[in-house]
């Protein structure tokens, strides 16, 4: 046990800084749960549109009626100087001409030409108005292919852009899962939060431990290198498992009550989690880092799994490429269970198993490969060969 003792000897003049890392990240950490937990519905947008007819028809009025129903209609005139005063101030966030000719371009299928869009510069208004004509003009088409009339396909097109429809949005039910949006906004991140705190605190602790002159000393005792390795891991688990408590009290004080149903496959989810990050800072200390060079793996680990894995971005965003060579980090499955427990997808408890048991394989493959690692790099035939070199 003097190694365990020594290590943590070593981890408590880190306390502090280990507190510090902690206190910010679990603050991280509350907000984006905050930010994950709005109740905030769905609201159309409306725009301030100025429409400037040349074509003056029962078809260009007919699209003018269709652009007000859902957005505000600007009577700008036809002053250039006036609707340029009104862009660059944003009263207006575009404006529209319909050119000379739009309805017998219109009636012949044409769609390309038939209308001018003056804005001050790209926006996401400009693109919803740009997206807004395309899909009118494009309906119009339809109709007009299928063999109605202009003023049938008119009629047609607007009916339908504008018909309103009632959607239902099914989500889990927090009473029965034991899964609130609180929790499942805070475990999203759990693992950027897990990877940054113990990583950056563990370690600089297992630089120390590794240092040149306490190895020769471990290696010429009767300590064997997996034994040592073995306490490291032990001494290192002493102080994930009460950042992992502390994070995991956090999560109730959001929840506002304790854990169950589902939320207990969350919290064995983000456990497994704390060992594979456990096992990634034995790793990477293992090889000895400079300080740089320790603060880029810490970073590319953290976000590149964040970014790669769902943490950060949605999985159902993220190209099928990226999604297939996210498999094989940890952080992949970490999310995948996650999604199935919250309700993002459809919840399984065999495929939610067989997540976690992929963590855990992560988790004893990386221990595996340091306790081999260390055994090569420290054993007695290395060190002589490094004394002689």
């Amino acid at each position: 046990m003097q190694v365990f003792k020594a290590f943590m000897k070593v981890l408590r003049k880190r306390l502090f800084p280990a507190l510090m890392y902690v206190s910010v990240f679990v603050f991280i950490g509350v907000t984006m749960a905050k930010f994950g937990d709005s109740d905030s519905k769905f609201t159309a947008t409306e725009l301030s549109i100025g429409i400037i007819d040349e074509d003056d028809t029962a078809a260009s009025r007919a699209f003018t009626d269709f652009i007000g129903k859902n957005n505000k209609i600007l009577d700008l005139g036809d002053d250039m100087n006036v609707i340029t005063d009104q862009l660059y101030h944003e009263y207006a966030d575009s404006v529209i001409v319909i050119r000379k000719g739009y309805s017998e371009k219109l009636a012949a299928g044409e769609t390309d030409g038939i209308y001018d869009i003056y804005r001050v510069h790209e926006s996401f208004a400009h693109v919803y108005c740009e997206q807004m004509l395309d899909e009118y003009a494009s309906a119009v088409k339809a109709y007009t292919t299928a063999g109605m009339s202009l003023d049938e396909a008119v009629k047609g097109a607007g009916e339908a852009l504008t018909a309103e429809r009632n959607v239902t949005v099914e989500t889990f039910d927090d009473d029965n899962s034991g899964f609130s949006k609180s929790f499942a906004s805070y475990f999203q991140f759990l693992p950027y939060i897990l990877i940054s705190a113990i990583m950056s605190t563990l370690c600089p602790v297992l630089l120390i431990m590794n240092k040149k002159e306490i190895r020769y000393r471990t290696n010429c005792s009767s300590v064997d290198p997996s034994t040592y390795t073995l306490h490291i891991f032990a001494g290192s688990l002493v102080f994930v498992m009460s950042v992992w408590l502390i994070l995991m009290g956090v999560g109730i004080f959001l929840d506002g009550r304790f854990f169950h149903g589902r939320a207990w496959a969350a919290v064995l989810n983000s456990l497994i989690f704390a060992f594979i990050a456990t096992a990634i800072s034995v790793f990477v200390s293992t090889f000895c880092p400079g300080d740089n060079l320790l603060d880029l793996i810490i970073q590319a680990v953290g976000l590149g799994m964040s970014f790669f894995c769902g943490i950060f971005v949605p999985q159902s965003v993220l190209s099928e490429r990226v999604v297939s060579a996210s498999r094989f980090l940890p952080a992949y499955w970490y999310i995948r269970a996650n999604e199935m427990l919250c309700g993002k997808v459809t919840y399984d408890f065999g495929n939610v198993a067989t997540c976690l048991l992929i963590e855990a394989g992560f988790a004893i493959a990386i221990m595996a490969l340091t306790v081999l690692v260390r055994k090569v790099r420290y054993s007695s035939s290395s060190i002589l060969t490094a004394v002689k070199a």
